[in-house]
């Protein structure tokens, strides 16, 4: 069977909310959290969410 982390450097887990959304970026060898942010549920809100992603060094 083929790990997540034989595929991929890392993972990327959303949930969302009526108001706002929270994201973190986590480590798939070790599961630890590189990252985390969260928006307000809004146009502006999305955009800095894909923002933290595009600009975080390891995707």
């Amino acid at each position: 069977m083929t790990s997540l982390s034989d595929l991929v450097e890392v993972v990327i887990g959303v949930d969302t909310h009526v108001d706002t959304h929270t994201a973190a970026i986590i480590d798939a060898g070790t599961g630890g959290v590189l990252g985390q942010v969260q928006v307000a549920a809004t146009p502006a809100g999305y955009a800095e969410l894909v923002e933290f992603v595009d600009t975080h060094p390891t995707r």
